[in-house]
């Protein structure tokens, strides 16, 4: 496994993210850079999976996100395994179109897929072709699909990617605007109205983080709330402990609005789940972003 990435820093995270803010919100300065052989990689992949974070949190530090190669093209693409999960679940497969000095290209949303693996045990300590290993049934299985839609062994065309520098660590604009506390609730709220919840919680919201903005502006939110004892509106200290949790993705403008129709994806939502591990489809990302008009910069020859 990678180093153990700074104990210091995840206590001044920690500290950044305490209770008071409006919510820990993706643009921070990362405090587990990443120092790993594939900086340009990374860099694809923490910019093209919308909940990348950038590195594998295991409660008191951090390791460096893992990455295997598995193929490059004629044309200099290359198709790798990406892992940043410490519970050793999720696992992306992705494609880097090219990447210069300075910059890396690739075709955003078609560019990676995602896969849950059943897992007992953490990604520390595993052998070194864990990824590999992990992952060669699910590469096997995507890749001429993934190959496909990237144009695999075509001539590069700049003109159908975007471009975000090279990096150890995901960056989206200090200005970007993060929903408030107040605004989280209100739209949690509007959600679990529909669920018909015996015991509602009045303050649900838990975080949220801002997980990318298109090229006019407009903000992709995580939003992550939970109700304690649903289910029983009696509830005493001697009960069972119930909860029901729940994800939104929220697509508003730079202002912090946003379309109560089409603007809210529910990524997760389920009651007494443990593990509360998902993924999801990446051409269910990219329809929800096109009914909300998300526009990407491409690159200009």
């Amino acid at each position: 496994m990678k180093k153990v990435l700074s104990l210091f820093f995840c206590c001044v995270f920690l500290f950044t993210c305490s209770f008071g803010f409006s919510g820990c919100i993706l643009n921070r300065e990362n405090p587990f850079p990443y120092r790993g052989e594939y900086k340009e990689l990374y860099s694809v992949a923490v910019y093209s999976i919308p909940d990348a974070e950038g590195y594998m949190d295991h409660g008191e530090g951090a390791y460096n996100s893992d990455i295997y190669v598995w193929e490059q093209d004629d044309y200099g693409r290359i198709l790798f395994s990406y892992c940043e999960d410490y519970s050793n679940q999720i696992f992306g497969l992705v494609i880097s179109q090219a990447y210069d000095e300075n910059n890396v290209y690739f075709y955003p949303d078609i560019n990676y897929a995602l896969t849950f693996i059943d897992s007992e045990y953490a990604y520390e300590g595993r052998e070194e072709d864990h990824l590999k290993n992990r992952t060669e049934d699910f590469y096997l299985e995507n890749k001429e699909k993934l190959k496909e839609a990237n144009d695999w062994n075509k001539p590069i065309d700049k003109n159908k990617c975007i471009s975000y520098p090279i990096t150890d660590h995901k960056v989206l604009g200090k200005k970007t605007y993060s929903l408030s506390s107040v605004e989280c609730n209100r739209i949690l709220n509007e959600y679990s109205e529909t669920l018909n919840l015996p015991n509602p919680d009045k303050t649900p919201h838990r975080y949220n983080h801002v997980l990318q903005v298109d090229a006019e502006g407009k903000i992709l939110h995580q939003i992550y709330g939970d109700h304690h004892h649903y289910d029983n509106p009696n509830w005493s200290k001697t009960d069972e402990y119930t909860s029901y949790d729940i994800t939104l993705w929220v697509i508003t403008d730079k202002d912090g609005n946003y379309d109560k129709e089409n603007g809210v994806f529910v990524m997760y939502s389920n009651a007494n789940d443990t593990k509360k591990t998902y993924v999801y489809n990446p051409e269910d990302i990219l329809e929800f972003k096109n009914k909300n008009n998300w526009k990407h910069s491409y690159c200009e020859e």
